[in-house]
């Protein structure tokens, strides 16, 4: 990957999709909420509204990497440009993951139920070795979240040897949420959310060196990342499960 470079991924449509005559409203499924942890909604029974413009569906998840988690569920109308482009720094921590999927059939907006359609944000160090580093973990929506006595004190994978503390907002759609977070962290302090024309995860921070050292207010503000452009590259990349708006759902 290029260093310095943003890689990009474009969201398009298949042939004349979006072609709308503003007459042909569809009815799709209308539903949100914010999970801290495993979700399954394939039993859940949706309310429907109609729209003018398709529907649609999305998944965020943010993580720290150590087993805490923020996830936003959202369906609902297709709101926003019928393209764009989803970015992604898969040099950048703490983990995140985004999913937006849109369609044209009534009712069609039911394809994202479980957590399954999200990778593993805390997958286990391979090798499995340590860096020695010791950081207080958290993860919620409310500053209490995220006091030192409701952080875990975790040992940091091998390739994260500062401690990271931060605020930010997770959006999709009409849905925000503020999060906070302690976690470890890359010596690069890389903090860059993944973004679209629909959704974002956007986070401000500060790394620190020593053994729990991420124990100052998370609320404070924080302009960005310790991380300069010689520090940081920049790779953006992947993301995005299905098509938009790619006409019939199956």
């Amino acid at each position: 990957l290029a260093m310095g470079v943003p890689r990009t991924i474009l969201l398009g449509l298949f042939g004349a999709a979006f072609c709308l005559t503003g007459s042909q409203a569809q009815q799709c499924y209308s539903f949100q909420h914010v999970y801290f942890g495993p979700f399954d909604l394939s039993a859940m029974k949706f309310h429907s509204i109609s729209c003018p413009h398709g529907c649609s569906e999305a998944v965020l998840s943010l993580d720290t990497g150590y087993r805490s988690t923020v996830t936003l569920v959202q369906k609902g109308c297709w709101t926003g440009p019928p393209t764009g482009q989803m970015l992604a720094d898969e040099h950048a921590l703490p983990p995140d993951y985004s999913v937006v999927r849109g369609c044209m059939t009534d009712l069609c907006n039911a394809n994202l139920l479980t957590h399954n359609v999200l990778p593993n944000l805390s997958p286990a160090p391979n090798p499995p070795t340590l860096s020695g580093m010791e950081c207080y973990a958290c993860l919620g929506i409310h500053p209490e979240d995220c006091t030192l006595g409701k952080s875990r004190r975790v040992q940091c994978h091998q390739d994260q040897s500062v401690c990271f503390q931060g605020n930010g907002q997770m959006t999709v759609g009409n849905l925000s949420v503020p999060v906070y977070i302690r976690t470890c962290h890359r010596p690069s302090c890389t903090v860059k959310g993944t973004s679209s024309p629909w959704t974002n995860i956007d986070l401000q921070g500060s790394c620190c060196e020593g053994q729990l050292c991420n124990r100052d207010s998370v609320t404070q503000p924080f302009t960005t990342s310790a991380a300069t452009p010689s520090q940081a590259p920049h790779s953006m990349a992947l993301l995005l499960l299905v098509p938009l708006l790619a006409g019939p759902s199956s």
